[in-house]
């Protein structure tokens, strides 16, 4: 699929927050993180329902895929950057106002539940989006320096070459040593698996598959991950990376679960392709952000854009 990449940001530009899935825990913090995103020379506009409520969702469906197409519409916006993740993007899929992404290309950025969108725009128009920080939760908080000049790097700048490395003095674990080159794809596991068997999840043929998650026992990431084998994802990929698996234990510690390192040796370690873990990718506050689409290159000492 021919890809669609949006252009850098410049000062002065357009950033439009929304609430495509859970409500903000605090409401103040989406107004902390438009205050961020002004401090660094960016106009905002917020969602109509940003604030919204309808149980744990930011509105009923209806408000936030409103919210959604509103921002992918409006030619002002040049970036949409959800507040936080929480669940409910996979209920708005159907609905994308996909001919607006196509006309006019924009970033959406965010990670977790976001998951789900930045996929299906990435299978349906060949969208290029950032997996990266929020609104309410990295930027109101106070941005990681790591991650903040990872992500504004990625969004502002010329990519080409750029590092995706983990930070100085923090390693990865080389599973199955080789070099790989491909399109990136991923994001938290259990989206990518909710995607399975549906035309929201992109080709998976020689991609980088990247992969984190956050409370999810052991013994659930072990069957998602046989889940994308079954699926004959894991037969076609170039490359797969696991980042951050935070608050992810076993479910009963009498049980003699297997750690992450053992699963990912036993599920991963045949496919004859490179496999590392403990990449600074995921829920924690520092991470790297990272373009879905954009073809990269892997290889035991690092990791680098091509494009």
């Amino acid at each position: 699929m021919r890809l669609t990449r949006p252009r850098p940001l410049r000062p002065g530009d357009t950033v439009g927050l929304i609430c495509p899935a859970g409500a903000p825990l605090d409401p103040g913090r989406v107004d902390a993180g438009r205050r961020a995103l002004e401090a660094r020379g960016y106009r905002v506009k917020i969602g109509a329902h940003a604030r919204s409520r309808h149980g744990a969702f930011a509105g009923t469906d209806a408000e936030r895929l409103s919210d959604l197409n509103a921002m992918l519409a409006d030619p002002e916006v040049r970036m949409l950057m959800a507040v936080r993740g929480g669940y409910g993007c996979g209920r708005l899929l159907e609905g994308v106002d996909v001919e607006s992404v196509r006309r006019d290309p924009k970033w959406v950025v965010g990670y977790s539940d976001v998951t789900a969108l930045q996929l299906s725009l990435l299978a349906r128009c060949g969208l290029v989006s950032v997996s990266g920080p929020m609104a309410g939760v990295e930027l109101a908080s106070g941005v990681d320096a790591f991650t903040e000049a990872s992500f504004w790097r990625l969004v502002e700048g010329e990519t080409r070459g750029l590092d995706l490395g983990n930070p100085e003095g923090k390693p990865w674990e080389v599973i199955v040593p080789g070099s790989a080159e491909g399109p990136l794809v991923g994001g938290c596991l259990s989206l990518v698996g909710s995607l399975m068997g549906t035309s929201h999840l992109p080709v998976m043929d020689g991609a980088i598959l990247v992969l984190e998650d956050i409370h999810e026992h052991l013994h659930r990431v072990d069957r998602l991950l046989v889940q994308l084998r079954l699926a004959g994802c894991l037969a076609r990929v170039s490359a797969v990376v696991l980042g951050q698996f935070t608050d992810c234990g076993p479910a009963d510690r009498r049980g003699g679960w297997l750690e992450l390192g053992e699963i990912a040796r036993e599920l991963l370690g045949g496919l004859g392709v490179p496999v590392v873990m403990g990449y600074e990718y995921g829920h924690e506050a520092s991470k790297r952000s990272l373009p879905w689409g954009l073809r990269a290159r892997l290889w035991p000492g690092g990791f680098e854009l091509m494009e």
